[in-house]
């Protein structure tokens, strides 16, 4: 019954576009060349004890990262894992990230070089000369993180510097650590261009005892002088800033302060959060959040020329959001696939002005899509065998195959639209204009506190919504937790059917007990009030527990179209040991706006490339309809195809994890135009050779 009403609700969008759908392909247009490196990817390979699961106390990191290089490298044999480098030959992959994510906070890169008995643990074996051995393999540019928290702040560009030594300088005596290079069997530099400052510095180094993160003029200080001290040894280097596209305070203060010395703006991408959903909602909300991604990175570009200069981005990290911990999950899916190759051909196109995009990420692990060891213990004699591709695997297998190496030009028109709900991270795609979400903030009643549920062995809690004061008091406390203790509801000004953004503000600070011997990330939380298992709508507001001094905290969370009411949470994670101190807000405020919309989403993209010669034309075409078929007319402009073949990627299930081949079409006739029916939910690629 769900399928049918999907189909009535399509079929009746279409008939509004009564007009053929017509894609035009200029294929003589000049765009700029097919850039690898767009088509990145990440590895985790560093000390993951404090960052997520493994405790500080924990003897050696986990062999998967430091060890095997999760999965790139032959431990045994001390070389790039064979099978692993066959298999990336059929993705492009024009990148490798290193050495997190969030393990690059306490990575410390002299612990990972030399013998491998002298390096940080017994177990190191992937450092990184071995992670550039890798890149060489795969040939692909390296591309590294320098770490945030991994010592004091004073002693990370000295550290920094270094590492630009060992990395780019010749084996001569003025150069220290380009000899060390040399000791232990480089000699030649290694040539390193593409450098982040920092990895998502404003969440903090989670579990690090002691606990940091800085304020948005602390990393401001960071990346300066990270970045001085490394182009002061090699200033061909390349280094980027972060951003957190929207970030209010935090984008503002960290461009206005590093964009004379950045190279590139580092942004994060995961969107929509998607496990709460069934598949065809799910798709839905996947398709209306590519076309915002377009409208975030243009108005994001706009307002760096506002402020004086535009750079180009480094999106090196992005992925559906999908963090269920279950064999089926999204991120491994179809529609994670098509998604993800959607947006990568995206940010190849020069209005996007991405320099990198780095997919998170391709081999084994959470997120893994090419599986060669199934979990965190590595089998003996381990070389990549390959074990299973999922779904979204093909997509980027499609891609390798159907990519020229410069770009030609595509238009639509008459192309039928689609509507979308809101969802967690993507705005409702409705009607035929776009109505901005920045109206005034108006405040709401804060109603009254539940204090019974911050109380609990070790934690206990006073204050009222009267005063908009809270204080809570830990004891040796040693739990995770993320109780909520006040509900705010929709305001009656905003009907049922209309998204709503909520803004929370605050003053904070924690003192830590003088007998405190633990750490954890203490802060304040918003969420949908039928809770993340039924919704997955939730927000953190971090940096309450560095706090020594009352500061300002601010933060906002876009509800869902049908949220009633949501509720703000107390938030402990990232426990180590026992921790002791109080917590302390004051002037506790909630307002609300309704949320902007956009329009409903086009039913097509289209994305051309050409040989060198000109003489073969691709041309990929993605319908975005989860349940109509949209039937076009392709008109080449520039271009006369004698043969042309095409590759069709179509699942019944969007949601399908499994595995599957494309289905391979003859594209009729030759000349400079053809017809053909795009099945649902598909991506198709063609391939149009010219004629003599």
């Amino acid at each position: 019954m769900r399928r049918m009403l999907f189909g009535a609700v399509a079929a009746s969008v279409l008939v509004l576009g009564a007009a053929e759908p017509v894609i035009t392909v200029d294929a003589k247009a000049d765009r700029g060349p097919v850039r690898e490196l767009v088509f990145g990817h990440n590895v985790e390979a560093a000390d993951n004890r404090g960052i997520f699961t493994a405790p500080l106390a924990q003897p050696e990191p986990r062999g998967l990262e430091v060890e095997f290089g999760q999965g790139y490298w032959d431990a045994e044999n001390s070389r790039p894992a064979p099978g692993v480098v066959e298999i990336m030959k059929t993705v492009p992959f024009g990148a490798l990230r290193y050495p997190g994510g969030c393990l690059a906070h306490n990575y410390d890169w002299k612990l990972t070089v030399g013998p491998r008995g002298k390096r940080g643990s017994g177990n190191w074996a992937f450092g990184l000369d071995e992670y550039l051995e890798t890149c060489r393999a795969l040939g692909c540019e390296p591309q590294i993180i320098i770490p945030d928290y991994a010592m004091e702040m004073k002693a990370l560009p000295q550290n920094a510097a270094d590492l630009v030594e060992y990395l780019n300088m010749p084996a001569e005596k003025r150069y220290p650590w380009a000899m060390k290079r040399a000791e232990y069997g480089h000699p030649e530099p290694y040539g390193v261009k593409y450098f982040e400052i920092g990895n998502e510095t404003i969440h903090g180094n989670h579990g690090g005892n002691p606990t940091r993160r800085y304020s948005p003029a602390e990393y401001v200080e960071y990346f300066n002088s990270v970045a001085a001290a490394m182009k002061k040894v090699d200033p061909s280097i390349l280094v980027g800033t972060q951003t957190v596209l929207g970030g209010d305070e935090w984008d503002r203060v960290v461009y206005e302060g590093t964009a004379k010395n950045a190279d590139f703006a580092i942004y994060h991408s995961y969107y929509p959060q998607v496990d709460s959903l069934e598949p065809g909602p799910a798709f839905r909300s996947v398709m209306a959040g590519n076309e915002q991604m377009r409208r975030r990175l243009r108005g994001f570009h706009r307002r760096m020329k506002e402020a004086g200069r535009d750079m180009p981005l480094g999106i090196t990290e992005f992925n559906i959001r999908s963090i269920a911990g279950k064999k089926d999950a999204y991120r491994y899916s179809y529609l994670a696939g098509m998604q993800c190759a959607e947006l990568w051909l995206d940010f190849l196109q020069p209005e996007a002005n991405v320099l990198m995009a780095n997919y998170w990420h391709l081999l084994n692990a959470m997120y893994g899509v090419i599986v060669t060891i199934p979990g965190a213990d590595v089998p003996a004699g381990y070389d990549g065998k390959l074990l299973e591709m999922k779904a979204a695997a093909r997509f980027f297998q499609t891609l390798k195959s159907h990519l020229g190496t410069e770009l030609a030009a595509t238009s639509q028109k008459n192309v039928p639209v689609f509507e979308a709900n809101a969802s967690p991270g993507v705005l409702a795609a409705k009607g035929d204009r776009f109505i901005p979400g920045d109206g005034p903030f108006v405040p709401l009643p804060l109603n009254a506190f539940r204090l019974n549920n911050l109380t609990m062995p070790g934690m206990s809690a006073e204050g009222s919504n009267a005063s908009r004061s809270l204080t809570v008091r830990f004891r040796d406390f040693r739990q995770e937790t993320y109780p909520d203790f006040v509900t705010v509801f929709r305001p009656k000004e905003i009907p049922m059917g209309r998204a709503w953004e909520l803004e929370v503000s605050f003053e904070a600070k924690f003192t830590p007990a003088p007998d405190s011997t633990g750490s954890a990330t203490i802060g304040l939380g918003m969420m949908d009030i039928r809770g993340w298992a039924a919704t997955h709508n939730a927000t953190a507001i971090y940096g309450i527990n560095v706090a020594k001094e009352w500061t300002r905290f601010r933060e906002t969370l876009l509800s869902l179209d049908d949220t009633q009411a949501m509720v703000l949470t107390g938030r402990v994670q990232h426990v180590q040991g026992a921790i002791s101190g109080t917590l302390e807000i004051r002037d506790l405020r909630v307002a609300a706006r309704p949320a902007g919309q956009c329009p409903a989403y086009q039913g097509l993209s289209s994305f051309a490339s050409r040989s060198a010669d000109g003489k073969t034309l691709w041309l990929i075409v993605f319908n975005r309809s989860l349940d109509s078929e949209i039937p076009a007319k392709i008109e080449l402009e520039g271009f006369r195809y004698a043969a042309g073949s095409a590759e069709v990627l179509y699942q019944d299930d969007p949601g399908t994890v499994k595995y599957f081949e494309p289905q391979k079409e003859a594209v009729p006739g030759s000349g400079s135009s053809f017809r053909w029916k795009f099945k649902p939910h598909s991506m198709t690629a063609f391939t149009l050779t010219a004629g003599e």
